[in-house]
């Protein structure tokens, strides 16, 4: 039995952190995104980081972790966007005030580099977080409308679409189990780590960008040295782009995932989500089921917990 819950819903001027714990961040962006978050009726409340640049990261290492750790203690956050990815959050996640971020349930919404973190609040919380746009990527860019209507369908507690999907095999009809994943490269590099996240009994969602194909073999036959996926219930397959920014075959893919996955494990492509527009938003934490027939990944989001419950 799925055991994760919801953070509360967001309503109409609630306040939502906008932190930044990987790369440098672009500020006219930023400033865009903010405005899209605003037309939401969310009031954004920047990071003191936000803006800082050392090197390819948004302020030294200390500085982010200060900037993000001031936003959690604000009571008022109800939710922490993330500006954008990049690299930098494996540098500080072993110092990330845990206690602080159990304090108080809140959507954690991001993807790529804030991988690890978003399946820890899964894993050590309990609660769902959200695979999906960050403020000065999607919004600044343009909000599509299925890629809008996902994010805000999560966060104001409404039920989401189902996703569509390319196309599956192997049998999904006995598959109900919670959601895991995102950024393929980012599961491998904390494979043998306490950040590592545990897969068995979950559906591996996955998705990459700028990753050739002997790389991506790579990176799941890795998965399948590290036990990871002996105990899947099932493969869903993200956006994946080659580094010419080409897509990848659809086949090759299939055929990496079963050559490295033990047993026959059921697995769905061509779900929209990650480095790709649209990037919808994915409830990590929620049990799935696939519709092969109508070619439909369906949530069912948890219930919502108590505000100030961790």
């Amino acid at each position: 039995m799925n055991s994760i819950l919801s953070p509360p819903p967001l309503a109409v001027g609630s306040k939502v952190g906008v932190a930044a714990l990987s790369g440098v961040v672009d500020r006219a962006a930023l400033a865009v995104g903010i405005e899209r978050i605003r037309e939401l009726g969310l009031v954004p409340i920047r990071a003191a980081n936000l803006e800082l640049a050392d090197g390819i990261f948004a302020g030294s290492d200390a500085e982010r972790i200060e900037g993000f750790h001031r936003l959690l203690a604000r009571e008022e956050v109800a939710a922490m966007l993330f500006a954008r990815g990049g690299h930098g959050l494996l540098r500080v996640l072993p110092e990330l005030d845990w206690q602080l971020i159990a304090a108080r349930p809140r959507w954690f919404v991001g993807y790529s580099d804030l991988t690890p973190l978003l399946n820890g609040i899964v894993d050590r919380l309990h609660w769902a977080a959200v695979h999906g746009p960050m403020v000065a990527v999607e919004p600044a860019q343009g909000w599509q409308g299925a890629e809008l209507e996902s994010f805000r369908a999560l966060l104001f507690g409404e039920t989401p679409e189902a996703v569509p999907l390319a196309g599956t095999r192997g049998d999904w009809q006995q598959v109900a189990a919670p959601l895991a994943g995102g950024c393929l490269a980012m599961l491998t590099a904390t494979l043998g780590t306490p950040w590592a996240t545990p897969l068995a009994g979950k559906v591996l969602f996955v998705e990459d960008v700028g990753e050739p194909y002997y790389r991506l073999d790579r990176m799941f036959r890795q998965l399948r040295l590290a036990g990871a996926l002996d105990a899947i219930d099932g493969v869903i397959l993200g956006a994946f782009t080659a580094a010419e920014g080409t897509t990848h075959q659809t086949q090759e893919l299939i055929e990496i995932v079963q050559s490295s996955v033990p047993g026959p494990v059921p697995i769905a492509w061509g779900c929209p989500s990650g480095h790709c527009r649209p990037n919808l938003a994915l409830p990590l934490g929620a049990t799935v089921t696939v519709d092969a027939a109508a070619l439909r990944l369906r949530f069912a989001v948890p219930a919502a917990s108590a505000p100030g419950i961790g």
